[in-house]
């Protein structure tokens, strides 16, 4: 893990500022973003921030000192099942939504959480069971994860944009 060191640092800092950030954009429109007449916004903050604190946990664990490939793996591996539950759970109550709202613009956005909890639990996976280098796909996982949560991130600021009083 040492020779990714710099990069899960630099990973981590960025999905924590962001994760800061939309914190407050959150808090200064709760009524918005988790309102009770809000589902899908309320979807969208959850996501957003589960990406980001999946990314800052990678990055923690692999940046904690002396941590062995194994180590990590298993950790990673634990954490990231259990965490992977609320993911379809997440995403079945967005298809239950849609089906019941006709409103299908934000089911898209759970696709790239799938599959970078996807690429995590694989590697994870990998790393655990020492079935080969799973270094470069743990790197994939973290970046398609803080993209994702950028890009629904995004998407909330324009429903809380649509939906504040001029």
């Amino acid at each position: 893990m040492q020779a990714w060191t710099q990069f899960y640092a630099t990973v981590g800092t960025a999905a924590a500022a962001l994760l800061g950030l939309l914190f407050v954009v959150v808090s200064t429109n709760v009524a918005v973003t988790i309102g009770p007449r809000e589902p899908v916004s309320r979807r969208l903050t959850e996501q957003a921030f589960q990406n980001y604190l999946a990314v800052m946990m990678v990055a923690f664990l692999a940046l904690f000192p002396g941590i062995t490939a194994t180590d990590f793996g298993m950790v990673t591996l634990f954490t990231t099942a259990i965490w992977s539950a609320w993911v379809f759970v997440r995403f079945w109550q967005t298809v239950a939504l849609r089906l019941k709202q006709r409103e299908d613009t934000y089911l898209r956005r759970h696709i790239t959480s799938l599959i970078g909890f996807g690429i995590l639990l694989v590697s994870a996976f990998r790393m655990a069971l020492n079935l080969g280098n799973a270094d470069d796909w743990f790197a994939a996982s973290t970046l398609v994860l803080l993209f994702s949560a950028t890009a629904v991130s995004w998407e909330l600021l324009r429903r809380i944009a649509d939906r504040t009083p001029k």
